[in-house]
């Protein structure tokens, strides 16, 4: 007397079968066909690249401050101010609070109506406030 019925032997000769198709399919996977990750690798250099550009005219100047105490030198971080008037859309990115949507509307703004005259003038700018404008003041300039 048999436990399975040749039915059952077939579909367990079949899940047999297609577990060992598996296994070696992925040991010749996992053995010869290896990803090629340079084209993604040379995307995040490029980014990198274009990224690290966009600091440097950013025009970051270390500075160092002796102090008199313990002589310790520490240094001092100083960023030249961004002109509001002749500012492109990367460059007002990088200020707080201003997105994509925010420059494009501060060019749209100064395009329209002309270069602005005082920090007050970014208020008639729709999502600038006071908040935003006080965080602003320290990174930009009017000329």
């Amino acid at each position: 007397m048999t436990i399975f019925t040749q039915k059952e032997r077939f579909i367990f000769q079949f899940l047999i079968l297609s577990i060992a198709i598996g296994v070696g399919v992925g040991a010749f996977r996992k053995k010869y066909s290896k990803p090629n990750f340079t084209d993604q690798i040379n995307n995040e250099i490029s980014e990198y690249k274009i990224k690290s550009n966009n600091i440097e005219k950013a025009l970051i100047i270390d500075t160092q401050e002796i102090l008199s105490k313990t002589d310790d030198i520490k240094p001092k971080i100083s960023v030249t101010l961004l002109d509001i008037n002749t500012a492109i859309k990367s460059e007002l990115i990088q200020l707080p609070k201003i997105g994509p949507v925010m420059a494009g509307r501060i060019i749209k703004y100064r395009d329209e109506n002309g270069p602005f005259k005082t920090f007050e003038d970014l208020l008639k700018i729709k999502g600038i406030g006071s908040k935003t404008l006080d965080q602003l003041k320290p990174y930009i300039q009017i000329k």
